[in-house]
């Protein structure tokens, strides 16, 4: 069906909630892969993952949060559906998403997010994360053994190539080796990767002085962005999920449950809140909270 034949039918209007702000910026047709009760995913014809969701707390980028469309009954989307994407709204055949005007979100960390934390709060949460975390990915890693995991062995062995590298001046380079390593819908290389994107803007957000703190005895390395151009030019590695995870956590964009666990870490009141926040991280995915969580540690301990 051509745009005509979709501007006729999308009498129906929709008020998102929240939306991602990278979403606008995509153009042209994409297609319903997967459709669940509370969220349905869009493949880009750019092979990126726009997403619908009911819950805020599963914003990401690429996200618009329209709890109506999953509330009522009259509104569907399924597998197959075309869906297209003109900037100011998302047109389907039967309603449109109106994009325009409506709250945005950033999915970039802050300050304000990070502020309280320090090295006990890290060992705390390492703790935890050895404690609490699935197996099956890269968790072993942050044990620097594998744990006889295919897939960690394999990564322990990509990572210590950082420290061969002539002044430690290529990690992500390195770091392109993981791309697309690992189950899940989001491979644990992925994930795990995201991650140490994700404590490298922690640290730029930190004094010099907490982040070394923070980093324990170990003097953090922050590369430039001119040293992530191996991981660009790996997404192609991947699969839709793990790319448009990637694509987003170079550009400093992260998954909100990513967010959420920072911030609740931060404003910890006690070793059980710290606990908690790991414990519900985990629980996202198959592994990939454990993953992400990995590759945060590895990198806050200065490893990466």
């Amino acid at each position: 069906m051509g745009q005509d034949g979709l501007d006729r039918r999308a009498r129906e209007r929709i008020l998102p909630t929240l939306v991602g702000a990278g979403l606008p910026r995509l153009t042209g047709w994409g297609k319903v892969v997967s459709a669940f009760s509370r969220a349905v995913n869009i493949r880009h014809s750019r092979g990126l993952l726009a997403s619908l969701v009911e819950d805020p707390h599963a914003m990401t980028y690429l996200s618009v949060c329209v709890p109506e469309l999953f509330r009522n009954h009259n509104i569907r989307l399924a597998r197959g559906d075309r869906i297209r994407f003109e900037g100011d709204r998302l047109g389907t055949e039967g309603f449109a998403v109106e994009l325009l005007g409506r709250p945005t979100w950033q999915g970039t960390l802050t300050i304000k997010d990070v502020r309280e934390f320090g090295a006990a709060r890290i060992s705390i949460m390492k703790e935890a994360l050895l404690s609490k975390g699935r197996g099956g990915g890269f968790l072993g890693v942050l044990r620097g053994d594998g744990g006889g995991n295919f897939f960690a062995d394999k990564a322990v062995r990509v990572l210590s190539r950082i420290w061969k590298a002539p002044l430690r001046s290529t990690p992500f380079g390195v770091l392109s080796g993981l791309v697309g390593l690992g189950p899940g819908s989001t491979p644990s290389g992925d994930d795990f990767i995201a991650g140490v994107l994700l404590g490298e803007e922690v640290l730029k957000l930190l004094q010099p002085a907490e982040a070394k703190a923070v980093a324990h005895n170990l003097e953090p390395v922050i590369p430039s962005p001119e040293g992530k151009e191996e991981l660009w030019l790996a997404l192609n590695r991947t699969n839709d999920a793990g790319r448009t995870l990637l694509w987003q956590a170079l550009q400093g964009r992260f998954p909100n449950y990513l967010i959420e666990t920072l911030r609740s870490v931060s404003d910890a009141g006690g070793k059980q809140d710290i606990v908690n926040a790991v414990e519900k991280a985990v629980g996202r995915g198959a592994t990939s909270g454990t993953d992400a969580l990995t590759g945060f540690l590895y990198s806050m301990e200065g490893r990466v």
